[in-house]
């Protein structure tokens, strides 16, 4: 996915035609938890993709080190590593970032990648044309 995001921000979510919505699922425990509160802090220096993009490509070693993690995604993204871990420690996103797991569990998606695009829903990592003819129906209307 990390390779289409970028097909499908580009000519759909930069001219407006599409909005992403992100939901953290928080399944595989604390370190979860915690990386998903980093992607929020990262948003308060306005780096929210850049930083999760970055864990997402560290998201194994972010197991075995989720804050040698984050510092490397927020360096990545070109944020002080310092603050972003400042504001995971105060725990200013747990809330919320729990609230949207429970809101996708509630609509009923367990598992990731899930994509509804109009009233289709794509589970798993779908190529480009996938996304690109789904979208596309979408605003057609069709």
């Amino acid at each position: 996915m990390l390779e289409t995001e970028p097909q499908i921000i580009e000519p759909y979510v930069r001219t407006g035609q599409v909005r992403i919505i992100y939901r953290h699922l928080n399944q595989i425990g604390p370190t979860s938890q915690r990386l998903a509160e980093a992607s929020e802090c990262a948003a308060d220096q306005d780096r929210f993709w850049e930083t999760r993009r970055g864990l997402y490509g560290a998201l194994n070693q972010a197991y075995g080190d989720p804050d040698g993690a984050i510092q490397r995604a927020a360096n990545e993204a070109g944020i002080d590593g310092a603050t972003l871990l400042a504001c995971v420690d105060a725990g200013t996103y747990a809330g919320p970032v729990q609230a949207d797991y429970a809101a996708a569990v509630a609509e009923g998606i367990r598992g990731r990648p899930v994509f509804r695009i109009g009233d289709q829903q794509l589970v798993g990592a779908q190529p480009f044309g996938t996304f690109q003819r789904l979208i596309d129906q979408a605003l057609a209307g069709s």
